[in-house]
């Protein structure tokens, strides 16, 4: 049966086959995810996601096992910083402050963008949960990373199943902006601490537990080389949350008409489909769809739990979206002098 469903696929074009992949297995990701609704399940779907909405071949075992690895010290460590140093506000504020630093300089030198995103994560949804309560902390962290394992799994499972053609080409990674030279690596991961870290005292100062989302985009954001390299990219990151929210607005609507988990999975898989065409075309918007789809699925999931306050969870979490974007869209309009002085050093380098 394998052996034949591998003949028709090496039929088809690489492009159709990431998308099949990428359909399925986002979909099989979303119905696990959905169906079982432990803390932060979402995530699970987000990462799939993120692993299967790209032109890379099949990462090796050794490889996604290191990324869970990586994934389970950098929450080790929130936790541990949050249940040592919280006590401790300045000691606190500061630690975080190097350790942002030293994740951002790693994130700009070359390092791992998932590796670096779960660095980030731990660093900032833990110890602020840590403020509400570090039991809470231990089950979203525990969450998270459950998430993190059905991801990869998942992936694993669809690259074998699903295998790309052996004469397939692959496209050169990309070199980020910055990497050539060390003073800009530096300029980039002090301007990404400078935006980050204010938001984690605001949101520390004011216990503000509620909203970590806006802060887990703050910090995330903050490390697109693009986006803080000129406007162009916060008009795209803009542009690519407010079509992945109208997208959640519609299909929200439509599972209000029917509001059962097949239906669920069943315009999931047609928003999948849709969305992967647009992701593996030749379209220079592609990247804002994956981003798109991201955000509506963060977005849908407080817009099903079935309670009645789901409604209203839906919309506060577009509202918080957007506050994360504008944050980041404000913070680099204040920090245009650093941003010139990067790119002049990067320039008369290069």
């Amino acid at each position: 049966m394998i052996a034949v469903l591998n003949t028709q696929l090496h039929k088809q074009t690489p492009e159709r086959i990431r998308i099949i992949r990428f359909t399925i297995g986002v979909t099989l990701a979303i119905a696990i995810a959905f169906g079982f609704d432990w803390p932060l399940a979402f995530i699970a779907a987000v990462f799939t996601a993120n692993f299967l909405g790209n032109n890379s071949p099949k990462l090796p075992f050794k490889a996604l096992f290191g990324i869970l690895i990586v994934s389970i010290t950098a929450f080790c460590a929130g936790i541990l910083v949050t249940r040592f140093l919280l006590p401790f506000p300045i000691v606190f504020i500061l630690i975080m402050t190097l350790l942002i630093f030293l994740v951002s300089y790693w994130g700009y030198s070359g390092g791992n963008d998932f590796v670096i995103t779960m660095l980030l994560v731990g660093f900032t949804l833990v110890p602020m949960l840590g403020l509400f309560k570090q039991e809470v902390a231990s089950v979203v962290t525990i969450g998270f990373l459950f998430s993190c394992l059905i991801a990869l799994l998942i992936t694993m499972i669809m690259h074998e199943i699903i295998p790309d053609n052996p004469n397939t080409e692959y496209e050169d990674k990309v070199e980020k902006q910055g990497l050539k030279l060390k003073s800009t690596r530096f300029q980039l991961a002090l301007l990404s601490t400078i935006i980050i870290m204010p938001a984690i005292v605001f949101f520390m100062f004011f216990g503000l537990t509620s909203s970590l989302l806006i802060l887990v985009f703050i910090a995330i954001l903050a490390q697109k080389p693009d986006l803080l390299m000129g406007m162009k990219g916060s008009k795209a990151l803009l542009l690519g949350n407010t079509i992945g929210g109208l997208a959640a607005i519609a299909v929200y609507k439509l599972l209000l008409i029917a509001p059962t988990f097949t239906a669920l999975v069943l315009l999931f898989a047609v928003v999948n489909i849709y969305f992967a065409k647009l992701i593996f075309s030749d379209n220079p918007l592609a990247p804002l769809f994956a981003m798109a789809l991201t955000t509506m699925i963060i977005l849908i999931s407080s817009g099903s739990s079935g309670d009645a306050g789901a409604g209203g969870k839906f919309y506060i979490r577009i509202l918080q979206i957007g506050a994360a974007c504008g944050y980041i869209i404000f913070a680099t309009y204040l920090t245009t002098p650093l941003l010139t002085q990067i790119k002049s050093a990067y320039k008369a380098k290069t």
